[in-house]
């Protein structure tokens, strides 16, 4: 872990190690168990079928351990935003590999009916977890569309960024309570132990989307578009990008659920 030498110089070089030790122990409990926490609680959301919450969860998991391996492994220095790209951009520079995980369908899935699985890259996901887990969607005022394929690029990204930088396993998480932790191996080929009997695709929606009120009323849904923007304007402070977003619709999934 790097500290900053201006910090190390107002110390004894005998207490040298026993900051750094300490450092890392806060670093740990700050951002590594609290991402568990969320990773924990997102997972368990999108089994329930709650896309906001399972977004929300899933960006703020996804930024604490980020933020956790730039600290341990990185410049040892963070900044205070939200940006999940920006954030890998600054983990690349020292441990790109860090990033770089599998985007693939899991085995045997097609032959369980999954034939949809969109080109993506880690970039990619990134920023899809970025824009629709952002605080702006908080209000459920946004379209929101959820797939499969994020649960298992969540897995994937959560191990790779979580490996080797503690000994603690997820689901010992004193964070949560127990029934965040039943769901925690189902389908999660990341995490769970060899010969996990993963329960079956079938009735499982592999694709949910919503469409909020506000969304419909500003797109004319209603009548009145005009009147609806100019409302949600002055009412809830919604700039004009904001108005943009909403009547620009999502990136439609091809396909069907499967259930």
């Amino acid at each position: 872990m790097h500290i900053d030498a201006s910090v190390l110089s107002g110390l004894p070089h005998e207490q040298h190690d026993r900051f750094v030790r300490n450092a890392n122990e806060i670093v740990i409990e700050s951002f590594i168990f609290t991402g568990d926490r969320d990773y924990l609680t997102a997972r368990f959301a999108f089994f329930q079928k709650q896309s906001h919450l399972f977004l929300w969860s899933a960006a703020q998991a996804l930024e604490k351990y980020i933020k956790a391996n730039i600290l341990l492994l990185g410049s040892g220095a963070i900044k205070r935003i939200h940006k999940h790209t920006e954030l890998a951009k600054t983990l690349r520079e020292t441990h790109a590999e860090r990033l770089q995980i599998d985007t693939a369908m899991p085995d045997g899935w097609a032959d369980q009916g999954v034939a949809l699985w969109p080109t993506v890259d880690a970039d990619g996901f990134l920023q899809r977890v970025e824009a629709q887990g952002s605080p702006d969607v908080r209000y459920d005022q946004v379209q929101l569309e959820v797939h499969l394929q994020d649960l298992v690029l969540l897995d994937r990204m959560a191990f790779r960024l979580r490996h080797l930088l503690v000994a603690e396993p997820v689901e010992s998480c004193r964070l949560v309570g127990e029934q965040l932790t039943q769901c925690f191996f189902d389908l999660n080929y990341s995490f769970a132990p060899e010969g996990f009997e993963h329960p079956p695709l079938t009735g499982l929606r592999l694709c949910h989307a919503s469409v909020s009120k506000l969304e419909a009323a500003v797109r004319g849904c209603y009548g009145h578009a005009n009147l609806y923007q100019q409302w949600a304007c002055k009412s809830m402070d919604m700039k004009s990008k904001d108005m943009e977003r909403l009547k620009k619709p999502a990136k439609e999934w091809e396909g069907l659920p499967n259930d």
